[in-house]
């Protein structure tokens, strides 16, 4: 019996924390080895008893393994726990209880026991404080075995305790049915449980418009409001009406140049943030074909790679992607220069044939093998998100929702077509809009937007810029964690906040909550319409109840798989064990929480997301080896000082690595976009590797070259303007001073610290405008300079004109920033 429970408590620790090894602490009764039996006392031993199994163990062997180990370990029960600590000489911890955290024991007592003449009766006696974060007292008694379980109030509580304690009690049923089954695939969750998890929480069926296409939704709302104002760029707008007729004469125009049918064929589509933007976007979706989006601020190189990959049947573009080389076979649709032949083309819709399966688009994320990788997305799935976001967060027809985000990123599909499937218009920023926030806040106040989805780095730009949310204005907030300190930040006036939460593989957003000002943890809220979620273990099993995992995600919004890419495609999207369909392998650690809400607590690999953009670290390093020839390299993501990221490359120079870090960076930025390449490097020996041989990411060194070029060109500020601005500098870059001929980049400053600086500067009363910091670059410079304005024209507004980081870096392009 004792082997039995011990074994099972051990492989259930394990299937909470998902590790195939555990170390739990038993009690001994020393008396039994005392020759002179007169001795009163605890007298009680402890002995670490350790398990280990592999995903073939069976419970049986398991069980039989455990029971060899507690015969082992009781031929040493006189070496005492504090003995064997100092003899292992291991590192002590205050509030770390050493080799195991919790106990097990079994007390084999009935109800009353006599003894003598004295009649004594047992009863439980609840502890103020215990040794151990965990400790399971079974006993036996008349009436079968009572748990009695003692954990530690800072870790737990009551309603996590007694979860597990019926988990234990399933695990035990299923040893007792079938102890034949692998330990891993050990069904240990209540039956009830398990249907509230993978049943109850994923009922979320809801009815899809009946237009099962995109566009399809658009044209019945151009019907129904033909006057209303559906797109605005600047000073320019289009009605519903002018906006359907632009997209059906490029369709048709379109059609013609590829040569008939646009069925599962892609269009690139390469055209700066405008008005033209949007119509090519709906007319490749009339013609039957696929948009591939193309952000023309990224390197030819990479476009080039895009197009290729994606075998294009054509190109739209304008003079922006004008040095975009593709094959001569390829069409390509130059709206300014074939603009006459457009406006000639028919003005009706396209009899195109596309349904709800057919592909919408295919978008190019970053791929960890080094090359980036195409997500194909079909029409329904899109139509179900956005039906999904029209009922909550909501939108309707008098609302205005400002766009900031580039095409080549997803979730810009939710910002240009749910407010044109609700009756809404849609604002597009402008390139410079998104550069400087009070450029963006003013953008936001004059075109009355009511709602607006943002990165949290967008958001935090915002907040420096004074941005407010009036009533009912609603922030719609993704692409990475939201820290709880932003969410408060946004929340401290009268707007809306929605935490949204999806990977592109499953269709932009997956899932999203309100947040509200109450401190709780930040959740990603609940599945949308026809999406399921399941949090399940490295063997594929379903976790209980506040016990990470990694999240899979079912349902109508999966894309429809890689494009081209049928190995990726079989590890990634799986067979649903839970339901018909398949599902999703999201890579991300989650858990479900008592209110049947999800946490997004991180990921189990290296991907990563900065300001919202998803890279796989694997491309810049292959990156670094072809392109900046370094022997070996590692880059990973740093927050050494907290609430700021960046990206830090660490490499071991080869035969072709020259220059200085600047120079490896613009190496780089001929294939990558600017948010990848890293904004710190360091030159190593050698990377550090684990005793098996691997890369050791933890023992990669902080980087601490910002720091020495400050204390190397450190000369104090002396003027009250050098002054101020050296604290705003120092505080913005978390460095403890900041000389005043240290050249600001050379520190290491990105677009959004810039912005930041500027914004602290002028709320201290002096105006400095960004151009003027991108200018100067040293504040010795821009103290002169604010020093000479200030005599000759002391009260003249700032000027509002923030270069994006990548005109930061010479010789780059600028890159739009979300």
């Amino acid at each position: 019996l004792f082997v039995t429970l011990l074994g099972a408590f051990q492989a259930l620790i394990g299937r909470l924390c998902d590790q195939e090894e555990v170390v739990v602490g038993v009690p001994t009764a020393g008396q039994s080895l005392l020759e002179d039996q007169i001795l009163v006392g605890h007298c009680v031993n402890f002995l670490p008893i350790r398990a280990r199994w592999s995903r073939e163990t069976s419970m049986k062997q398991h069980l039989a393994n455990v029971a060899k180990r507690v015969l082992d370990a009781y031929e040493h029960q006189s070496y005492t726990l504090g003995t064997l600590v100092r003899k292992l000489d291991l590192p002590r911890e205050q509030n770390r209880v050493p080799l195991a955290e919790i106990q097990f024991n079994l007390e084999r007592l009935a109800d009353r026991v006599q003894l003598g003449d004295l009649e004594v009766q047992v009863t439980p006696n609840p502890k103020a404080h215990v040794n151990f974060d965990l400790f399971l007292n079974v006993i036996e008694s008349d009436d079968g075995l009572r748990l009695d379980c003692d954990y530690n109030t800072d870790l737990f509580d009551a309603a996590t305790i007694g979860g597990w304690l019926d988990c234990y009690e399933a695990l035990l049923e299923a040893t007792v049915a079938d102890a034949s089954r692998p330990v891993v695939l050990m069904p240990y969750l209540p039956a009830a449980v398990r249907q509230q998890l993978l049943l109850d929480r994923n009922r979320t069926d809801a009815e899809l418009p009946a237009e099962g296409c995109v566009h399809r939704l658009f044209e019945a709302r151009a019907a129904h409001s033909p006057r209303a104002i559906a797109a605005q760029f600047g000073s320019e707008t289009l009605s519903y009406e002018e906006l359907d007729c632009r997209a059906n004469r490029l369709a048709s125009y379109l059609l013609r140049r590829i040569g008939g049918t646009g069925a599962e064929r892609l269009v690139g589509i390469a055209v700066e943030r405008s008005l033209d933007m949007l119509v090519a976007m709906i007319a490749v979706l009339k013609a039957g074909c696929a948009y591939v989006p193309l952000d023309p601020t990224h390197p030819p190189a990479r476009l080039r790679y895009i197009l290729e990959d994606a075998r294009v049947s054509a190109l739209i573009t304008d003079q922006t992607a004008a040095d975009i080389a593709i094959s001569d076979a390829t069409p390509v649709v130059h709206l300014s220069r074939d603009a006459a032949a457009i406006a000639a083309s028919p003005a009706a819709a396209p009899a195109a044939a596309a349904s709800g399966d057919s592909l919408a688009y295919v978008i190019y994320t970053s791929g960890s093998t080094g090359r980036p990788k195409g997500v194909e997305v079909s029409h329904r799935a899109v139509v179900n998100l956005l039906a999904a976001m029209s009922r909550a967060p909501g939108l309707a027809a008098k609302d205005v929702l400002f766009a900031v985000t580039t095409v080549s990123f997803d979730i810009a599909g939710l910002e240009l077509f749910l407010p044109l499937i609700v009756g809404a218009r849609v604002v597009i920023a402008g390139r410079e809009d998104l550069a400087d926030g009070f450029e963006l806040l003013q953008r936001i106040q004059e075109t009355g937007a009511t709602a607006m989805q943002a990165t949290p780095a967008t958001w935090r730009l915002l907040l420096e810029a004074g941005f407010r949310a009036p009533a009912g204005f609603r922030m719609l907030c993704g692409g990475e964690a939201l820290p709880r300190d932003l969410a408060d930040q946004l929340l401290a006036h009268e707007g809306e906040l929605w935490n949204m939460y999806g990977p592109t593989e499953t269709t932009i957003w997956s899932s999203c909550g309100q947040i509200h000002p109450d401190g709780r943890p930040i959740t990603v809220g609940r599945p949308i319409g026809n999406t399921q979620f399941y949090v399940l273990d490295r063997n594929d099993q379903p976790t209980a109840p506040g016990v990470p995992g990694q999240l899979h995600i079912g349902g109508v919004g999966l894309a429809r798989g890689y494009h081209e890419r049928p190995e990726l495609n079989a590890e990634k999207f799986l067979a649903n064990p839970f339901a018909p369909g398949r599902i999703y392998r999201t890579g991300d650690l989650a858990r479900w929480l008592p209110d049947g809400t999800m946490q997004v607590l991180g990921r189990i690999d290296h991907q990563v997301k900065v300001r919202g953009f998803r890279i796989e670290l694997g491309e810049i390093e292959a990156a670094l080896t072809r392109k900046a020839g370094a022997r070996a390299a590692a880059v990973i993501l740093r927050e050494d000082v907290p609430g700021r990221q960046r990206l830090v490359a660490y490499y071991v120079p080869g035969p072709g690595t020259r220059g200085s870090s600047d120079a490896l960076a613009e190496r780089l930025a001929e294939e990558l976009p600017e948010y990848m390449i890293p904004s710190a490097w360091v030159q190593l020996e050698a990377l550090p590797v684990s005793p098996n041989g691997k890369l050791d990411r933890a023992a990669l060194p902080a980087p601490a070259a910002g720091q020495r070029v400050a204390e190397q060109d450190y000369r104090a500020p002396t003027t009250a303007t050098e002054i101020e601005i050296a604290r705003i500098c120092a505080e913005v870059l978390h460095l403890e001073r900041v000389g005043v001929d240290t050249d600001l980049l050379r520190l290491g400053a990105d677009s959004i610290q810039m912005f930041q600086i500027v914004a602290r500067v002028n709320r201290i009363g002096l105006h400095l405008s960004a151009k003027q910091l991108l200018q100067q670059r040293t504040i010795a410079e821009v103290a002169r300079r604010l020093d000479e304005e200030s005599r000759e024209a002391p009260k003249r507004p700032p000027e509002s004109a923030l270069p994006t980081l990548g005109q930061f870096k010479r010789g780059r392009r600028a890159g739009s920033m979300t």
